[in-house]
């Protein structure tokens, strides 16, 4: 309907960028493929839990087995020391 970005942006109440990207990645623009597109994306948005098993697994045998100390396993693992302690007093980290 030759809308600029702008007008459509100020129609629908969203950012002028958020619509650009919205057209620009389904080209020709269809709502329904953009619609799919953001469903698909969804989980990406928010805060992500740094706890992986992987991790709770190592935490567990540095902690747990070897007897170390939270300091120690999160200098190894790259992380605050207090996100060790947070997950030991929330109860996340489940030691032997």
């Amino acid at each position: 309907m030759n809308y600029s970005v702008r007008a459509i942006a100020r129609f629908i109440k969203r950012s002028p960028s958020t619509v650009s990207i919205e057209i620009h990645q389904v080209t020709p623009y269809k709502a329904e493929i953009a619609h799919a597109l953001a469903l698909k994306k969804r989980h990406l948005r928010g805060r992500h839990d740094t706890l992986t098993p992987a991790i709770a697994v190592f935490s567990n045998h540095q902690i747990g087995i070897l007897k170390g100390s939270p300091e120690t396993a999160a200098h190894v693992l790259g992380l605050p020391f207090k996100t060790i302690y947070n997950w030991l007093n929330a109860g996340r980290l489940k030691l032997s």
